[in-house]
């Protein structure tokens, strides 16, 4: 061999040496990347969890409260004498319904937008 060669045979491995280094870091990277994502993913779902927990605890002391005003209201009705105690629940009981109705509607309504309607069609 000539010390051309040799030295391009040296410069060879030694590029191919850094290559092999190069893609075990690589490597390496990518897998602390795919280890923190999944730890992060871990943590928001945990997160998540919690959060639906409160939300359902909140929506409970909400419900509780709006129900101790309500009674409130019909015990303050009735005591007043201005009107009976079924005719005031009748009528709490009524714009409740109307509520309701009102806001099962707007959810109709809104769920339309969830189809991707324009998306759609553009496919």
């Amino acid at each position: 061999m000539t010390v051309h060669k040799q030295m391009n045979t040296a410069e060879t491995e030694s590029l191919l040496k850094q290559v092999q280094v190069l893609g075990t870091e690589v490597r390496e990277v990518v897998k602390a990347h795919l280890e923190l994502a999944g730890m992060e993913a871990r943590r928001a779902g945990e997160s998540f969890v919690r959060m639906i927990a409160l939300s359902i605890i909140a929506a409970g002391l909400t419900l509780t409260a709006w129900a101790l005003f309500v009674t409130a209201a019909v015990i303050a009705v009735v005591s007043g004498g201005y009107l009976s105690l079924t005719l005031a629940l009748v009528i709490v009981a009524v714009v409740h319904l109307g509520a309701a109705f009102y806001i099962v509607r707007d959810i109709k309504r809104r769920s339309r937008n969830l189809m991707f309607a324009i998306t759609n069609s553009n496919l």
